[in-house]
C-alpha cells in the first residue's frame, strides 16, 4: 500500500506539472498495486479532467470534460455532472488542482445543461470538425504532390543536355526473332543532343 502511495503522490505532482501522460502512468501503478487507496479515484479523475480539457482546440471539448457522449440526453449529463462534483469538489477532494478540475466541470455543466448554449456549442463543434478534416486533407494532398514533384525531378531530363560529357541512357529491346532478323522492334536512345524514340520495324543492316 506504501508503494502504491507514493505513486499516487508522483502522479499528483506530475499533474500540477501539466505532464497528464506522466500523471496517468503513475496512477495506473497506483491502482495495478493497491485499487483501493483512499484518493486513488479522485485524483484518476482529476487527470481524466485536465487531459481532456488540453486537446489543443479552438474550444475545450465539453462533452470529454464531463465524460459524456455527444448524443447524451439531459438527464445523463446531470447525473454524470453530480458523480464528478463529489469527486472534485474542493470540500471533499483536498489534493492540490481539485479545484481547477471543478471549475472545468461546472463550467461544462453550466453550458451543456443549456439548451440554447448547448445547441450553439454543437454547432461550433461541428465546423470546428469539419475545418480540420479540411485541413488534414489538404496537408496529405500537399505531401502527395510533394512526393510527385520529387519523383518528376528525380527522374527529369537534364533542361540542356548538351552539357552532358557522355549519354546518359541507351536502352533497347528486341525479341529472339529480331536479333535472328536483323531487325529492332523498338530503340531508345538519350545522347548529349536530344532523346529519339524508334518505334517498329527498323532494319540493321551488317
Amino acid at each position: 500500500m506504501e508503494e502504491a502511495r507514493r505513486a499516487t503522490e508522483i502522479a499528483v505532482r506530475k499533474l500540477s506539472e501539466n505532464d497528464y501522460d506522466g500523471a496517468k502512468k503513475f496512477v495506473i501503478k497506483a491502482q495495478r498495486l493497491y485499487p483501493n487507496l483512499d484518493g486513488l479515484k479522485q485524483v484518476s479523475m482529476m487527470i481524466g479532467v485536465y487531459k481532456s480539457a488540453s486537446n489543443g482546440g479552438e474550444e475545450s471539448d465539453w462533452y470529454k470534460i464531463l465524460g459524456v457522449d455527444p448524443l447524451a440526453d439531459d438527464e445523463a449529463v446531470k447525473k454524470t455532472y453530480r458523480q464528478l462534483a463529489l469527486l472534485l469538489h474542493p470540500d471533499k477532494n483536498k489534493f492540490d488542482g481539485a479545484e481547477g478540475a471543478f471549475k472545468l466541470v461546472l463550467e461544462a455543466w453550466s453550458l451543456l445543461s443549456d439548451e440554447v448554449k448547448r445547441a450553439s456549442y454543437d454547432q461550433r463543434r461541428k465546423s470546428n470538425k469539419a475545418k480540420i478534416q479540411m485541413q488534414k486533407s489538404t496537408n496529405q494532398q500537399g505531401g502527395v504532390h510533394t512526393r510527385k514533384e520529387a519523383r518528376s525531378t528525380e527522374y527529369a531530363f537534364p533542361a540542356d543536355a548538351s552539357k552532358q560529357r557522355e549519354p546518359v541512357m541507351f536502352w533497347s529491346m528486341c525479341t529472339e526473332d529480331a536479333r535472328q532478323n536483323g531487325n529492332v522492334r523498338g530503340i531508345l536512345i538519350l545522347t548529349r543532343q536530344k532523346f529519339v524514340q524508334i518505334v517498329d520495324n527498323l532494319s540493321l543492316k551488317p
